[in-house]
């Protein structure tokens, strides 16, 4: 908690996310030093490198969520949940770009790349998929270790209390890999069904769950969770659509283009298809996911795109969902420096995004 010049409370995000990179070395190391330390060396320091390049989003929402519902004494457990909640992620991570053969993540080489290059011989790239596929187990391991001193969930009322929102949320996440990689019928998505497709891999598990969490370690009722919920659900919409406009437009040292290569069903690629000529759903066909998709064909796909309006009409919606996030915010009774927190913390996944008509 710091204190602004004119003198209003406000909590400290970058001393939060500095505490929680303490909470995740120190069990590392921990692991490092322990009975199996010994085989860890080359794959902790990867996966040491890579938690580096992370925003700590969901273990931030978790850390707001419970100053939301009003804190408590034993901080040292928000902050084991919020650690495991980072190890979680890196194991759907590491899954994910397996899954996607993806070569980047951040504007690195994704760490199944990194182990394949780190091994010589024809059979590297088998080596690099695996070692991360076990990697990526391995987190998943360790976060429910962290997670491991919470009561287990009672038969009833198990979404107002931690351990209880932690598996649901676990589960939930792979349900939304799960439906991410089912292959839609007549080869597109409708909106709708892509929306769905975002709700469970970005919503629920990204921001929804994450502020229950910690709000449920501080002894939230259910009208709490509700509110939270409130600001959470259109805010994850927001951040899953500004992530398929991100791959369509890219920043940095990022090419672009991996979602259409991989045939991924957007919600931007979903109404743009629904609004289609026929020529142009006939080319986006052609185009989307197709095995030798180069730059020129991204590009192509873009314009088509962009063509139907509905790169416009996703930056519409991110906009309006943003918005209805703050509102919700400022309906709600949490106290001021929560509420505060709770206005900064929804542009954590929105960076560089340009409303309708911005400059």
């Amino acid at each position: 908690m710091t204190v602004t010049e004119a003198g209003t409370a406000e909590l400290d995000l970058r001393a939060a996310r500095a505490q929680v990179d303490e909470a995740l070395q120190s069990f590392l190391v921990q692991k490092e030093a322990g009975p199996c330390g010994e085989h860890l060396a080359v794959p902790l320091g990867v996966l040491r490198d890579f938690l580096r390049g992370g925003k700590r989003v969901r273990p931030l929402y978790c850390w707001v969520g419970w100053h939301a519902a009003g804190g408590g004494p034993d901080e040292a457990a928000l902050l084991r949940v919020a650690a495991g909640l980072e190890l979680f992620h890196a194991f759907a991570l590491l899954h994910d770009d397996v899954i996607d053969k993806s070569d980047t993540r951040r504007g690195s080489p994704t760490v199944h790349r990194v182990l394949a290059a780190r091994s010589a011989g024809p059979r590297s790239d088998w080596y690099g998929q695996s070692a991360a596929i076990l990697l990526g187990d391995l987190c998943q391991v360790w976060s429910a270790e962290l997670f491991g001193a919470l009561k287990p969930a009672p038969a009833e009322g198990s979404l107002t209390c931690p351990r209880g929102l932690i598996d649901r949320m676990r589960a939930e996440m792979l349900v939304g890999q799960l439906l991410d990689v089912a292959q839609p019928d007549g080869g597109f998505r409708v909106a709708d069904s892509a929306l769905r497709v975002a709700y469970y891999k970005t919503t629920l598990y990204s921001v929804k769950r994450p502020l229950q969490i910690g709000a449920a370690l501080a002894g939230a009722d259910a009208a709490v969770l509700r509110a939270l919920a409130a600001y959470a659900e259109p805010l994850g919409e927001a951040f899953q659509l500004h992530n398929d406009l991100e791959d369509l437009y890219p920043r940095g040292r990022e090419a672009g283009g991996d979602d259409l290569r991989e045939g991924k069903q957007t919600v931007v690629l979903a109404l743009a298809v629904e609004r289609a000529s026929a020529a142009q759903k006939g080319r986006l066909r052609e185009l989307v996911g197709a095995a030798d998709l180069d730059d020129a064909g991204v590009s192509e796909a873009r314009t088509l795109i962009e063509a139907t309006g509905a790169t416009e009409t996703v930056r519409g919606m991110i906009a309006q969902k943003r918005q209805q996030a703050l509102t919700a915010v400022d309906r709600a009774c949490f106290p001021a420096a929560s509420r505060a927190a709770l206005m900064r913390v929804a542009d954590l996944g929105l960076s560089g995004f340009v409303p309708p008509g911005g400059a």
